[in-house]
């Protein structure tokens, strides 16, 4: 056996990844990197991520439904959380759409006519023109491409067991993973804000949101909505440059996690090839 079949056939690491306007984050079970491009360099800084994960008895019992949406949730937000301006990000976010609420409600009593009644609609499905500037963001912005850069980079550690740059290139930007294909069902559950409100309940919202997923996340008609949402509103194809830092990003981590280097504060520098 080659040294590469070797590699390809040592165990896959279970990575995950979140992309950001200025760079993309990785995921493993012990490490997570951070990675940007300034100038000719790409900064890349590894940092412990020792996230809690139930075993034996308590694993099988928050497998449960409610109980695995609560532990789904409480994981989202110590993601966010570890990446102080992704969690601004998703704090303006949501005053953003608290603004936008409140002032199409307060249009709708103030204008009335049919602009008022726009401004109603609006105001009832909020999700709606909220989610065309996020579209606008995800396809037309760096994000959607270090989106589609960390899906790439995942696919061919996934297929090759080690990641290149040239092995990237071939991949998919879709991915089944990601975090697009939960969207759906926040849209669906949005749509019953005019007949519920979620006020003194929100927390119950959210886990309708992660328990519909759960349930109907793997069938066929969910995956194909989730591709859909992918290729055409929440990645875009990268260019080289996004590429090349979100390759860069995910082989520091496969370093830490193979233990050839530990947690630094101080970032490694590599030379920007494109």
């Amino acid at each position: 056996m080659g040294a590469r079949e070797a590699v390809v056939e040592q165990k896959r690491l279970l990575l995950g990844g979140m992309a950001r306007w200025w760079g993309v984050d990785f995921f493993g079970p012990n490490y997570m990197s951070s990675a940007e491009r300034r100038d000719d360099k790409i900064y890349v800084w590894i940092d412990p991520f020792n996230m809690w994960r139930p075993k034996d008895t308590l694993g099988r019992v928050l497998e449960w439904p409610i109980l695995r949406s609560l532990l789904f949730w409480a994981r989202f937000l110590i993601l966010l959380a570890g990446s102080l301006r992704a969690l601004i990000s998703f704090v303006a976010i949501m005053a953003a759409l608290w603004l936008f609420v409140s002032l199409m409600e307060v249009g709708t009593e103030s204008i009335g006519g049919p602009v008022g009644d726009v401004l109603a609609f609006f105001a009832a499905f909020p999700i709606l023109p909220a989610l065309l500037p996020f579209f606008v963001a995800m396809k037309f912005t760096p994000i959607g491409r270090y989106h589609g850069a960390e899906h790439k980079a995942v696919a061919a550690y996934e297929k090759y067991g080690e990641v290149t740059l040239e092995g990237a290139k071939g991949m998919s930007r879709i991915h089944p993973r990601c975090g697009t294909n939960i969207l759906i069902y926040i849209i669906l559950v949005a749509f019953l804000d005019p007949f519920i409100d979620w006020t003194p309940f929100a927390v119950f919202q959210f886990i309708l949101i992660s328990e519909a997923w759960f349930i109907f996340g793997k069938t066929r008609v969910s995956i194909i909505v989730g591709n859909f949402l992918q290729r055409y509103f929440t990645t875009s194809e990268p260019h080289q440059k996004e590429l090349e830092v979100a390759v860069e990003s995910l082989k520091e981590l496969l370093r830490a996690e193979a233990g050839e280097r530990g947690a630094d504060k101080e970032p490694v520098l590599i030379p920007a090839r494109y």
